[in-house]
């Protein structure tokens, strides 16, 4: 189902797991179904590989939700920081140290029900404003193939409510591009239950990606793990209890 790419080179086995790791401190936002809080815990799909990748790489690691612009920037600053579930875009090639793909993400661009308007093609989207969050890849995307037209903010939730003001308030928007497996989730908790898919804009690989100076022992350590998580099915295991919510 899903394809292991090892970015920091061939591992044979997990003999590097013998090898001094460090602790980390993983960043996060609510991005559901890959991860979010629920009952004042982090879990979602790409948050339970990553603490299996944990558990058995032997790398202890402390998870914390944050905005997403601001887990970010501080991903850049920290060493021994890492940040997901993150799209690997061109532009960040060489910003972090990157271990997956961990999970699928596939990204849509939502309007309110009722919205009538065909939407073929990025292109035919052009003309709409469009709500995005802030240095999201979602946004970075839209931005690279020339839509200009977008409102970002901090907070994905804060998008679905500005699908329902007026057309002449400056925050309205016509058009949210998301997560497509958690638009519904993230539209009810905003109040906003009645969103529709209109565009499937691209289905992307998502990333755990690392502070430069992070050790490169437990960077390998930790791809050695998710190797043998999706080796012996549990990667698939874990995604096929998602997509089956």
């Amino acid at each position: 189902m899903y394809r292991t790419v090892c970015t920091l080179g061939l591992i044979t086995g997990l003999s590097i797991f013998s090898q001094p790791v460090s602790a980390l401190k993983v960043l996060t936002e609510e991005n559901p179904p890959l991860n979010y809080t629920e009952d004042g815990k982090v879990t979602g799909m790409a948050t339970e590989v990553v603490r299996e990748m944990s558990r058995r790489a032997k790398v202890p690691i402390e998870i914390e939700v944050m905005v997403w612009a601001d887990a970010y920037r501080r991903v850049q600053l920290d060493k021994e920081t890492c940040l997901y579930s993150t799209a690997r875009l061109p532009s960040r090639e060489l910003v972090f140290k990157w271990v997956g793909p961990i999970a699928v993400n596939k990204w849509g661009l939502f309007a309110k029900s009722g919205f009538s308007q065909p939407i073929n093609t990025l292109a035919d989207a052009k003309s709409y404003r469009i709500g995005g969050v802030t240095r999201d890849a979602k946004t970075e995307y839209l931005k690279q193939k020339g839509l200009t037209n977008i409102q970002e903010v901090n907070d994905d939730k804060l998008n679905p409510p500005k699908l329902t003001l007026n057309r002449k308030e400056p925050q309205r928007i016509d058009l949210w591009i998301t997560s497509v497996a958690g638009a519904k989730k993230v539209a009810a908790q905003s109040k906003v239950p009645d969103v529709t898919l209109v565009f499937l804009v691209r289905q992307v690989d998502s990333y755990l990606a690392c502070n430069p100076r992070t050790s490169q022992a437990t960077l390998k350590a930790l791809s050695a793990a998710l190797d043998s998580i999706k080796q012996d099915g549990t990667f698939n295991k874990i995604a096929e209890r998602y997509e089956s919510e």
